[in-house]
């Protein structure tokens, strides 16, 4: 693979101004991307056209070379706005990352040479079953939650290889053995699944997978991460790199909701009332709750990473109370952010059901969050078993 040369952090963009300088384009779009089940043309091509997506990668293919710890604070604002549309940007960053990582020159320029070109995919691969075949490997199997690919030039397919018995492969470590492609939007028919209740316009559908061929040109690199030369979260184990970014848009969300509660109160005046919410002490009650709760999560998240990425910098692993701490801060802030929403919902009273102020949006999206595997509560057995000091269960922490 060619060496690159990483982008100084004086030079990066500023990319929480380019979230800033989208975010009316954005926000005008959400209400019929929800109908749509998609994200609007004009949000897609502010995407585009603001460099969002590629944060991760380097400068030779119009990117900032971020830290993976430094997309989090724009993956919040932009789920701020809208949550489907900070979900897509967190999934579509990572997602053309690792294609940074095919392993043929000649591919990576083909497939990332474009700067407006989007890479869609998914990290769930254990219903796809990958085999060795002639000069490159045939994938079968459903491919779901393939975010983004309503606007995808390129998808991201990864599957669990089986040697040519049918037996499963495992790395030195015990996980499943993973191996990664790209190949062409168009080569793949999307069936149209994505009829949920939240996260509506991520079109997060599925697709069958065939016999699907990938010349070994358009394969990632084993050993590749994605991210940018001293990354300390390429370092991570694979699973614990998932998680922070998905909780940090339900963050986003949570704020959005609070935003738009406060719009409310500041005008509404409820039936039998003589002022507008924003003077009545059970609103208030409410607001400083939900905002504690925000805050909460968002601080556990921050000392948490901090914490790793130090421990990291510092030429050391994580170990396994280091790991379940990881994911402990991801459920706890997915989880908070959900419960600040359905405080918010509540307090909003009928506004909060009313598509037009946005609320009953924040709170489907931040709920739906949480139902993501990496940010499960289900989580919970795993990392309170290690924190009593009991063996870890089989499996990612």
């Amino acid at each position: 693979m060619a060496t690159e040369t990483p982008t100084t952090a004086t030079s990066r963009p500023d990319y929480l101004a380019r979230v800033a300088e989208i975010a009316d384009i954005v926000r005008a779009d959400a209400e019929q991307a929800e109908i749509d089940r998609r994200l609007g043309d004009r949000t897609v091509e502010a995407l585009r056209d603001s460099g969002l997506l590629r944060m991760l990668l380097p400068a030779r293919y119009g990117g900032g070379g971020l830290h993976l710890g430094d997309t989090f604070p724009i993956i919040e604002a932009m789920s701020r706005v809208n949550g489907s549309a900070g979900w897509n940007l967190q999934i579509g960053s990572t997602t053309v990352s690792i294609a940074h990582d095919l392993a043929d020159d000649d591919a990576r320029d083909e497939v990332l040479g474009d700067p407006r070109t989007i890479v869609a995919g998914t990290i769930n691969f254990m219903n796809i079953k990958a085999r060795r075949a002639d000069s490159g490997y045939a994938f079968d199997g459903e491919a779901t939650f393939l975010s983004g690919s309503s606007h995808a030039d390129w998808l991201m397919i990864g599957g669990w290889l089986h040697d040519e018995h049918g037996q499963p492969e495992f790395t030195a470590s015990g996980m499943p053995h993973v191996v990664r492609g790209v190949i062409p939007m168009d080569a793949v028919t999307l069936r149209d699944t994505w009829h949920v209740g939240g996260m509506r316009a991520t079109a997060s559908n599925d697709a069958t997978l065939d016999s699907m061929f990938v010349a070994d040109h358009y394969m990632c690199a084993t050993r590749g991460t994605g991210l940018a030369e001293g990354d300390p979260a390429a370092s991570l184990p694979v699973f614990s790199r998932f998680g922070c970014g998905l909780s940090y848009v339900g963050i986003g969300i949570a704020r959005g909701a609070l935003d738009a509660l406060k719009h409310v109160a500041a005008t509404k005046v409820a039936v039998g009332g003589s002022g507008p919410l924003a003077e009545r002490a059970d609103v208030q009650i409410d607001v400083a709750r939900a905002r504690g709760m925000i805050e909460a999560g968002s601080a556990f998240l921050r000392e948490a990473w901090a914490a790793a990425e130090a421990k990291l910098v510092a030429g050391n692993a994580l170990d396994v109370e280091d790991q379940a701490l990881l994911r402990l801060s991801y459920v706890t802030a997915a989880e908070y952010a959900a419960h600040a929403t359905d405080v918010i919902t509540r307090t909003a009273g009928s506004s909060g059901l009313y598509e037009r102020d946005g609320i009953e949006r924040c709170w489907r999206d931040a709920n739906t969050v949480t139902k993501h595997v990496t940010v499960s509560s289900r989580f919970y057995d795993r990392v309170g078993r290690i924190l009593l000091g009991l063996a870890p269960l089989p499996g990612p922490i």
